[in-house]
């Protein structure tokens, strides 16, 4: 990625990170519309994982002018997915 889309990429984020929560929910809810099977993967109570979502994004976004520090966090969590079942299609 440019600088540009780095910057532009983080402001967005910015203002999606007040209302986290509900931008979680919808990011959920249009996942299992498109791909109903995967809903079974995730538990009942979506208020951790929409959590653990926001969070990671946090991360990552804010790595992304040192892809280095993002990179080993994102492949290790990557690679535990497919202990959850995930598979290349879900993708």
């Amino acid at each position: 990625m440019t600088p540009s889309q780095i910057t532009l990429v983080q402001e967005s984020f910015a203002k999606v990170a007040p209302i986290s929560d509900q931008a979680a929910v919808l990011f959920y809810d249009r996942l299992f519309e498109v791909a109903p099977p995967v809903r079974a993967m995730f538990p009942e109570d979506l208020t951790e994982q929409r959590k653990k979502l926001m969070g990671t994004l946090a991360v990552v976004v804010g790595g992304l002018s040192n892809l280095d520090t993002v990179l080993p966090a994102a492949s290790a969590l990557a690679k535990r997915h497919v202990n959850y079942g995930a598979k290349p299609e879900h993708y």
